[in-house]
């Protein structure tokens, strides 16, 4: 028997790439699942239905991760581009390279502008769950 919660990647890759019904349902049986039309809406529909619950799961769980990462894979593309501009010779394309480091930098900056404000709330967070579980305590 096939589990949906196996599926509901590939489901949501359909959705994603925008295909067809015909289009969903060969792609699903490409990737190992052969389903009816009536299942994939079925499917799709509890997969829309659920997305608040999906989204609550990555900010709960998934979103410090992918956030670090992608601050982990702008440094390395920024350091790469250094590595280039060194051992380049050719002025234009040195210029292109310091272009592309410019650039990058409007992408760098914001996700240290969130990490702040997310160590910000946890800090005010944490202290304000002390104060109450220190208000919470009996006084002897």
């Amino acid at each position: 028997m096939i589990r949906k919660d196996s599926m509901n990647p590939f489901i949501i890759q359909t959705i994603v790439m925008c295909l067809s019904e015909k289009e969903s349902l060969a792609y699903l049986k490409d990737k190992g699942f052969e389903i009816s039309v009536p299942y994939y809406y079925k499917l799709k529909k509890n997969i829309q239905q659920s997305r608040f619950d999906r989204l609550s799961l990555i900010a709960k769980t998934q979103f410090v991760d992918q956030h670090l990462e992608r601050i982990d894979q702008l440094e390395l593309i920024n350091s790469e581009y250094w590595k280039l501009y060194r051992e380049t010779k050719d002025t234009f394309k040195k210029a292109l390279i310091l272009e592309k480091i410019a650039e990058l930098q409007t992408y760098i900056s914001p996700y240290y502008d969130a990490s702040r404000y997310i160590l910000e709330n946890s800090i005010k967070s944490n202290n304000q769950n002390e104060t109450e579980k220190n208000n919470s305590l009996p006084v002897i």
